[in-house]
């Protein structure tokens, strides 16, 4: 084992609603669906969605399968599944409050991207004016296994320093994207019909 996959957590975790579909993406929904789950969600008063949520997370996952395509090519899932790299399984997501903490070599190489932080702040910080103080070379960056190590190898691996420096805010986590539901399926010992 190099020195660099050392440095990146051997776990990922997803985190759900026991209530909604298992490996769903809001994405897969028309677009009145989706906004009828959205605004089921804001009625709980668990998480606050902006209105426009929907249309931003269509453009950020468009942005995500362009750079899937260039990384990996074509994957079984069209849409991802999200995970964090690391363990997770913490419940400070109300919305969320269920876990699934799986190792990270579940997932074949050609099956997993990575951004830093999430994809739906990453892209933003890169393109807007507005977030030119936090900033990094990794942010609006789509990345593979073997890339994440380097990225991590040079900037670690993101933690509580957000806390102290303003300019890291947004830099909480490494997100997951994952593109083939089959490793899941098959740690959880599932059949496909009863996912």
């Amino acid at each position: 084992m190099s020195e660099t996959s050392k440095l990146i957590p051997d776990e990922v975790t997803h985190n759900y609603n026991p209530e909604s579909p298992f490996l769903a993406n809001i994405c897969d929904l028309e677009h009145e669906e989706a906004e009828k789950v959205l605004q089921s969600i804001r009625n709980t008063g668990r998480r606050t969605i902006k209105t426009n949520y929907l249309n931003r997370r269509l453009e950020v996952e468009d942005w995500l399968i362009r750079e899937r395509h260039r990384l990996l090519g074509h994957t079984p899932r069209m849409r991802p599944v999200y995970f964090f790299l690391g363990n997770f399984a913490d419940g400070k997501d109300r919305s969320r409050p269920n876990s699934l903490v799986m190792p990270l070599n579940a997932f074949p190489e050609g099956t997993i991207t990575f951004t830093i932080p999430d994809s739906m702040a990453s892209l933003p910080i890169a393109k807007h004016h507005k977030y030119e103080l936090e900033r990094q070379p990794y942010h609006g960056q789509v990345f593979s296994l073997e890339e994440i190590r380097d990225v991590v190898a040079k900037f670690g691996m993101p933690n509580e320093s957000w806390a102290a420096d303003p300019r890291k805010r947004f830099d909480r986590f490494v997100e997951v994207q994952v593109w083939d539901d089959r490793p899941i399926i098959e740690y959880l010992g599932l059949s496909a019909s009863s996912t």
